[in-house]
């Protein structure tokens, strides 16, 4: 009558209707049965194989609603991880070694830097780079990826100057001689980017299979990749037709490429068990971090109110043609300014599709007013509490006090009624395990131990919801996971202890056993 069953456990299911139980059953890869030991229990068969958690805590497998999956296989396969350096120098030093281990003429590329981290505390430049190689392409990203820089060479092979197209949305800063000084933000990226040799199929294959054995040993089952272009989207197609995708994954499509004013075309949709395509991906504004969120006031100390890559009447009709074949969207939005655009955008599509998926991505400074708007439309929060940790020593330094307690303002958001998806947006951040993120929106301290907004901490149990269940319905597929309930398939991970309704921001929890359809698909080895 079952497969398997797991009892003698504290299964923290997520379903409201059914909190918490001591034991499920479950038959071809789905769940069958969620109660008591003794329920349970009795639908053992001679062959039926029963797992005793010994009390420790089962949890939904966790889904990641925002993270780069191939980028996150990237830096372990092809790029240079720069996160962590804490010079210029440091860097310099990094890619020097990079270019001895990699000899020949093609481009070299790095990923990570953040400057707030940097004893220099400024952004490089293409002078700095020029010191490391002035005979091949250098082309560095800063850990956001919503700025980077070239070298002289990437330039020269770029066909850059300063009379450059840039496309709207984007800058290419000039030096004091009025050339590019190598700092370009946005989608002004494209026009260094377009020039690089694209990856083939084969190397976004090793770059996903290169994350998904990090993505199971922290218990995601599912994540969402959201910036698919079309090459990588094909490849996902091939993984799910060879069945070779170890987890499942939502690739939401992009319909404006970085660096390019071509629109790319709606894909079809598609729902099968380990790929969804069923919402599209925009970009309103950059990043917090860098400077280069939408802002409606400069930043501190700055005349600067970052960079908004979308207005509404380019906005609408993409979003609409989306829509009208049946699409959600998704939209990265975290200054104000960019949350007012989207809003407005978002009010006319759910005026004439009120089924369809609409979510914010990261949302970092909205207002009340925003999140009424948002309860209002059903939009979806789909944010990063692990920024607060990682990037919050940048927060501190472009953002006065009243800006920077209220930023990623996960109280609001639950308070005002909203649906919280948490996430990791990696390589962003370099550590994308959900704990870490969990403890981010309970403890909302930086890596200093500084609290940002100490009045917007969540619960274990809310920042647990966010991680499964929240992002399966920011998803669409709150029908299948997120939960561990009967008629779902039997996503879920064992913990190395049981949890209490309260944890410490230095307790060791961990991963297990993570398993997918039933099956175990990972295992600590300790």
């Amino acid at each position: 009558m079952a497969d398997l069953l797991i009892h003698n456990a504290n299964i923290l299911t997520q379903n409201p209707q059914q909190p918490t139980a001591d034991s499920f059953a479950i038959t071809n890869g789905k769940i069958v049965a969620v109660g008591s030991n003794e329920k349970i229990l009795a639908l053992q068969q001679s062959n039926t194989k029963i797992i005793d958690a010994k009390g420790k805590t089962v949890l939904p497998g966790f889904i990641d609603a925002h993270i780069h999956i191939w980028k996150v296989g990237n830096l372990k396969t092809f790029l240079l991880d720069l996160r962590g350096v804490s010079s210029i120098t440091e860097m310099q030093d990094k890619l020097s070694d990079f270019i001895k281990r990699n000899p020949g003429n093609g481009w070299i590329q790095a990923r990570g830097f953040n400057e707030a981290n940097m004893k220099e505390q400024r952004l490089p430049t293409k002078k700095d780079l020029d010191k490391v190689t002035t005979e091949r392409p250098l082309y560095i990203i800063r850990t956001c990826a919503h700025i980077g820089i070239a070298n002289s060479k990437a330039i020269e092979l770029s066909h850059v100057h300063a009379q450059t197209h840039i496309p709207p949305g984007g800058e290419m800063r000039l030096d004091n001689d009025g050339k590019p000084n190598g700092i370009f933000t946005e989608t002004a990226l494209g026009v260094i980017t377009n020039n690089i040799p694209p990856y083939s199929s084969d190397d976004y294959a090793l770059m996903i299979k290169a994350a998904e054995e990090e993505l199971l040993s922290y218990g995601i089952t599912a994540a969402t990749d959201p910036a698919v272009m079309p090459d990588l989207l094909e490849c996902y197609h091939q993984l799910e037709r060879e069945n070779k995708l170890r987890i499942r994954v939502n690739a939401l499509p992009i319909r404006v490429p970085d660096g390019s004013e071509y629109i790319l075309p709606v894909p079809s949709i598609l729902h099968s068990d380990k790929l969804d395509v069923n919402i599209v991906k925009f970009f309103a504004d950059g990043g917090l971090s860098g400077m280069t969120a939408a802002m409606n006031k400069p930043y501190k100390d700055s005349t600067s109110m970052g960079v908004l890559r979308l207005t509404e009447p380019f906005f609408y009709p993409l979003a609409l043609e989306a829509a009208s074949r049946g699409f959600g969207i998704a939209t990265h939005a975290i200054g104000d300014k960019a949350i007012d655009v989207v809003l407005n955008v978002y009010e006319k599509i759910r005026a004439q599709y009120n089924d369809i998926i609409l979510r914010i991505e990261h949302l970092g400074l909205p207002s009340s007013i925003h999140l009424q708007k948002m309860k209002a439309l059903n939009i979806h929060c789909v944010s990063q509490s692990i920024f607060l940790k990682e990037l919050g020593k940048n927060f501190a330094m472009y953002l006065e006090d009243e800006r920077l307690h209220r930023t990623y303002p996960y109280r609001s958001v639950l308070d005002a009624g909203i649906n919280l998806a948490l996430s990791s947006d990696a390589p962003v951040v370099k550590d994308f395990n959900p704990f870490t993120g969990i403890k981010a929106a309970i403890f909302r301290k930086d890596n200093d131990g500084n609290t940002l907004g100490a009045d917007e901490k969540i619960s274990l149990q809310e920042a647990i919801c966010a991680y499964t269940m929240g992002s399966a319905k920011a998803n669409g597929s709150e029908a299948f996971n997120g939960s561990i309930e009967v008629g779902k398939k039997a996503d879920f991970i064992l913990l190395n202890k049981k949890l209490g309704s309260l944890i410490t921001q230095e307790e060791d929890i961990y991963v297990t056993s993570t398993y997918i359809n039933g099956e175990e698909v990972y295992k600590r080895i300790n």
